[in-house]
Parts: structure tokens; C-alpha cells; sequence
């Protein structure tokens, strides 16, 4: 904003938040505050909600950090349908899951079910996160698609980006 006071852009700069990447999937538990963003890529997953799939949100990342802003979608975790996954809450009763076998989608739902239960495993080296989701669909691979610009859900050998976990 051209007409923004060094008040206001102090405000606006101070309003970023910083997260952690997580290169171990045994430190999430529920409770966690994530965040979901590309791997090689300066986007996070963000608030908006599209009719399938969630759109990006720019982020400044370093070596093991990430800053963002109110467009980036915090996730809180919870415990999952199964042993071992977790439901992805975007806000009040707000479950992201993997909504199809024939199309790449990623919806939101009020509920958990076995398609909002994910599975995480994360690269101890790259920091690449392996999010699965453990219903009957197929595309269930959460990714982000870089000619897109928006983060879904994808066959598991898509070759759409790898995505990082930061808490």
C-alpha cells in the first residue's frame, strides 16, 4: 500500500508468523499447529478453500524456517480414524481430505473419515513429507502442483511436487 504509514508496515511485518521444518515424523503429535508447504517452492497451502483443491500462499523460507502471513492455512492436528494418522483441522470443523479416485482432488468435510486420516512419513534428509490419506481413494497424496499453483490430492506416483511439513 502506497499510502501505508511506517506504523502500519511495522504492523504488517511484525504480523508474520515462524515455524520449524520437521524432519522427523515420530516429533508430530495432535495437538500440533502445522503448516503444509512446497518442498522446493516458496508456498504454503493456503486458507482458500477452492471447489477442489486449496490455493497456494507465498512464504519466505531458509535452510529449516518458514515466515508466513494469515493466507497460509494453519493446521491443527488430531487423531485420525486409524492407529497411527491424523485428521488435518483447518478451522472450526474443517477436515481436509482426499475426495476422489479419478480426480485430484482435496475437499474440506465437518467430519472425520478415513479419507481425512492421514498418514505422515518425512525424509530425515530432504525433509520431503509423504502425507497419504487412508480412505478408499486413490488420489490420495497430498502435493503441490507448481503449473497450478495450488496444493491437492494426487495419484501416488504423480509427479507433482513434494510438499514439507513446518511446526
Amino acid at each position: 500500500d502506497p499510502e501505508a504509514t511506517e506504523e502500519e508496515i511495522e504492523a504488517t511485518a511484525n504480523s508474520e508468523k515462524t515455524a520449524t521444518l520437521v524432519t522427523n515424523a515420530a516429533a508430530l503429535k495432535a495437538g500440533d499447529q502445522i503448516i503444509i508447504a512446497a518442498l522446493d517452492y516458496d508456498y504454503a497451502l493456503g486458507t482458500t478453500q477452492n471447489t477442489n483443491n486449496r490455493a497456494q500462499a507465498a512464504v519466505t523460507k531458509s535452510s529449516t524456517a518458514l515466515s508466513f502471513g494469515a493466507e497460509v492455512q494453519s493446521l491443527t492436528l488430531e487423531a485420525g480414524t486409524k492407529d497411527g494418522t491424523f485428521a488435518l483441522k483447518a478451522g472450526t470443523d474443517a477436515y481436509l481430505y482426499a475426495a476422489s479416485s479419478s480426480a485430484n482432488n482435496l475437499k474440506t468435510e465437518k467430519t472425520i473419515t478415513d479419507n481425512g486420516s492421514w498418514t505422515i512419513s518425512i525424509d530425515a534428509e530432504t525433509g520431503a513429507a509423504a502425507v497419504t490419506a487412508n480412505g478408499t481413494n486413490t488420489r490420495n497424496t497430498l502435493r503441490y502442483n507448481s503449473s497450478s499453483s495450488l496444493f491437492s490430492c494426487y495419484a501416488a506416483d504423480s509427479t507433482m511436487k513434494e510438499i514439507a511439513i513446518y511446526k
